[in-house]
């Protein structure tokens, strides 16, 4: 009975060896995967920031744009 025991409690554990190697593969790539993606977002926001930063004339424009048109009463509104 013993030895019975013992082929059980000795035959898992390479399996369990071999899982945490396949575990820890993936977990590679996942954090390969991740820091990928970190990367694609960091320069996604680089370039927004970048067109944000041009965009400071075309700003101003718009405010003079708008306190024009906000300065004028609607002609299709009763007053």
């Amino acid at each position: 009975m013993q030895l019975g025991r013992s082929q059980s409690v000795v035959s898992p554990f390479p399996q369990r060896v071999q899982s945490f190697q396949v575990a820890d593969t993936r977990g590679k790539h996942r954090l390969q995967a991740e820091l990928k993606r970190l990367e694609q977002e960091t320069r996604f926001l680089e370039e927004e920031l970048e067109l944000i930063e041009r965009m400071d004339k075309t700003s101003a424009a718009c405010k003079e744009m708008l306190s024009n048109v906000e300065s004028r009463p609607d002609p299709l509104l009763p007053m």
